[in-house]
């Protein structure tokens, strides 16, 4: 089902203010490393972004595990995740999208470099169908990350993608973007991912993704 919030214009200010805040936030000098600025920039992301009687736009961020056997990263194909909770008179609904995060602009990498996110992203088009990616080219000494549509580059698509703050306020704020599936909400708000990757096992039989051991004696 689609779900469309129309907010006045102060409440998509305030929550472009937000994101924008949150990517000012992160010193590329103190954190240039692709891992250690996404880690910086979705914690500053997470919170409120608004709320008053006319309306709520919340975020909240996970950062998916990329070390050690087994881990997310590895088999997901994401970096983070965001899950947006947007509430506007009697209608609420959480979204959540998953990211793939590359330092630089996409169109600038490497061969193998581009070949690797390729199949990331087809590794997170199978838990969701919207599946994102986060450039993160360098402007005037400056990160300033896009959000480009991974359907777009599985495709052999070019997109062109949208600052972060516009992304969010013309995508999750209006939840045009996102996956409301609770089973999919609920499974990235940890960064395991476990409980996603046993739903998606369960409605996908045949994709081949190995079990952790964890996994297989609960089940």
């Amino acid at each position: 089902m689609r779900h469309t919030f129309r907010f006045p214009d102060h409440i998509k200010e305030a929550v472009r203010l937000h994101v924008r805040r949150a990517v000012l936030s992160v010193n590329p000098q103190r954190f240039r490393q692709e891992p250690a600025y996404v880690t910086a920039l979705i914690h500053g992301l997470q919170g409120v972004a608004y709320q008053d009687d006319d309306g709520l736009v919340s975020f909240q961020t996970t950062g998916v595990d990329s070390v050690g056997r087994g881990s997310a990263e590895k088999w997901s194909g994401a970096d983070l995740a965001i899950t947006a909770t947007v509430r506007q008179g009697f209608r609420s609904i959480d979204k959540a999208i998953l990211v793939q995060a590359k330092l630089g602009a996409v169109n600038e990498l490497p061969a193998d470099e581009r070949e690797r996110l390729i199949g990331q992203v087809r590794d997170m088009s199978r838990l969701t169908r919207s599946p994102k990616v986060m450039e993160i080219p360098v402007i005037r000494g400056t990160p300033e990350p896009r959000i480009l549509s991974g359907t777009r580059l599985l495709a052999g698509k070019s997109s062109r993608g949208l600052a972060l703050p516009e992304y969010v306020v013309a995508r999750i704020t209006t939840t045009l973007d996102g996956d409301t599936r609770p089973s999919f909400v609920d499974g990235v708000q940890e960064s395991t991912l476990a409980q996603l990757r046993v739903h998606a096992e369960m409605r996908e039989p045949d994709v081949l993704v190995p079990v952790p051991e964890t996994v297989k004696v609960l089940a």
